[in-house]
């Protein structure tokens, strides 16, 4: 038998390929070599045998089926559950020795604070009465909050060592009652006794990465921290320990034919008498700003087909539980504003935009957004080339409010023909609660028409004023006039807001159809 670890694991969307490599000594002539312990999932057809300094004769995968033993399976089961409530208290003592060392330094700047207090009483002849009482407190909280610690150590290092001693007795449980059902034999033959290498690759199934993203923003200074981590489940049988981890991109899945063309029949129908209009929404996709991910099971790397390297040696467990793992990211400066889409919410959203100036493009995956309250949420980010911009957004900004109100008035054809008109009038209003002065980008949309039979007028900046009755309360809040209109039909303003103060913007287009248009 041979010792043969997995040293090098490719893990691909849906399955990975192992690469197990070890030392054995070998006698001159043909012998057999066996490496125990693999997975017995793994595909036949793709395994593959190298040794150097002898030659490879067959390599082949034999699986067995031990004799049943429902005694040593129920020992199993009851080792794994006592595996699970030591694992769930090994965790509750670190957290204690964390607890224990976070109050430890905390009273360790407490006593040096105050004997700071205390030297600086005396440099000035005052002397604070109980003083002594006080450090003696101290003293003693200090003294508790230590032995709370070394205990809290102590435990945690016990039930470390009993857990290292019941994966032991779970190990020696599934080689008895047989779960490890399944071997490789390697027939070889060596010119000259001699200690030759063995390398045995295999693709197994029950393995699967996706992306997994981080971002980190400090408002105060507009520096975005970016990680990325590949996020690596497996429940192929064997674990990988200290490997060698790559994360590819290429899709062996998806096949070596190309794919057939089938008929695509036309057919005529006869021209309707009336127009029927039906308004639609269309999404905007910007070149260079990052585009939404894909909905499909799959990672959206842009065709390039990326190989990605974890850091360092890791450890991941067959267990079916998600592992992170580091293979990128960046440090930059964001660029923040403050954008409002009263259409869509009525909240004031924070937006960063960022440059990916990492060496390598960021794949569509989820992101974890990160401030310094913690945790703000979670968005999605679609694949961003190095040295592409993209925006991200962190939330609503609880100082600023936003109203929109909207109102319609429809002035039909007459008997002798003529058009059918209809006025919109939206009005925003914004209000800062806050005592800073904040800048608002503030996007409406207004209709664009694909039909002659349909025209969309947009009306002058001040051609919808708010009078005295649109001011609630009696208080006059100023109107902001000045706008930009894309051929997109997204009209945006850029509002300025003084402490506690408000604004408003307005919009009025008329959308004129002829008469026999349905849908308008």
């Amino acid at each position: 038998m041979s010792d043969a670890p997995v040293v090098a694991v490719t893990v691909l969307e849906d399955r990975a390929s192992v690469t197990r490599r070890g030392t054995v000594s070998v006698r001159a002539g043909q012998q057999r070599v066996v490496i125990e312990r693999v997975a017995a999932g793994l595909v036949d057809k793709t395994l593959t045998a190298t040794c150097s300094g002898a030659r490879v004769l067959d390599v082949r995968c034999e699986r067995y089926l031990a004799p049943w033993r429902v005694e040593t399976t129920g020992d199993i089961a009851s080792l794994r559950a006592e595996r699970t409530k030591l694992t769930a208290a090994r965790d509750a003592a670190l957290a204690k020795v964390q607890a224990a060392r976070a109050e430890t330094d905390a009273l360790a700047e407490l006593v040096a604070a105050s004997l700071h207090d205390l030297a600086v009483a005396a440099t000035r002849g005052a002397g604070p009465d109980g003083a002594g009482q006080e450090l003696t407190r101290l003293d003693l909280a200090d003294a508790a909050a230590r032995v709370r610690r070394v205990d809290a150590e102590l435990e945690a290092e016990d039930l470390g060592r009993a857990l290292e001693r019941l994966d032991q007795r779970i190990l020696r449980a599934e080689s008895q009652a047989g779960e490890e059902a399944a071997r490789l034999v390697i027939d070889l033959v060596a010119d000259a006794a001699s200690d030759v290498t063995i390398t045995a690759s295999y693709v197994v199934p029950s393995a699967a990465w996706r992306p997994y993203h981080r971002a980190i923003l400090n408002r105060e200074t507009s520096r975005i921290e970016w990680q990325t981590t590949a996020c690596v489940w497996q429940a192929t049988g064997e674990d990988w320990t200290d490997a060698e981890l790559t994360f590819s991109l290429e899709r062996p899945s998806l096949g070596v034919e190309p794919p057939e063309l089938a008929d695509d029949e036309l057919h005529t129908r006869r021209k309707p008498d009336a127009v029927v209009v039906e308004a639609r929404d269309q999404e905007q996709q910007t070149t260079g700003l990052g585009a939404g991910p894909l909905q499909v099971p799959g990672i959206d790397d842009g065709g390039l087909g990326l190989r990605l390297a974890g850091s360092g040696k890791i450890t991941i467990r067959s267990d079916g539980a998600p592992h992170r793992v580091p293979i990128g990211g960046f440090t930059g400066q964001a660029q923040l504003s403050l954008v409002a889409i009263p259409l869509r919410s009525p909240w004031i959203h924070v937006r960063a935009r960022i440059v990916n100036t990492g060496p390598m493009p960021l794949l569509a995956g989820p992101v974890d957004l990160i401030m310094a309250s913690g945790y703000v949420g979670r968005a999605d980010v679609g694949f961003v080339a190095a040295g592409e911009k993209f925006y991200l957004g962190f939330g609503p900004e609880a100082d600023i409010r936003a109203h929109r109100d909207e109102t319609r008035e429809r002035d039909d054809a007459g008997i002798l023909g003529g058009w059918n008109v209809q006025t919109i009038r939206v009005a925003v209003r914004l209000s800062n609660l806050g005592a800073e002065r904040r800048e608002v980008v503030v996007t409406e949309r207004i209709p664009i028409s694909e039909v002659e039979q349909v025209d969309v007028q947009t009306s002058a900046a001040d051609a919808y004023l708010l009078g005295e009755d649109d001011q609630p309360g009696g208080e006059e809040i100023t109107q902001v006039t000045a706008r930009a209109l894309d051929e997109r039909g997204l009209v945006s303003w850029s509002v300025e807001l003084p402490p506690f103060g408000r604004r408003a913007v307005t919009l009025e287009y008329k959308v004129k159809s002829q008469r026999g248009v349905a849908g308008v």
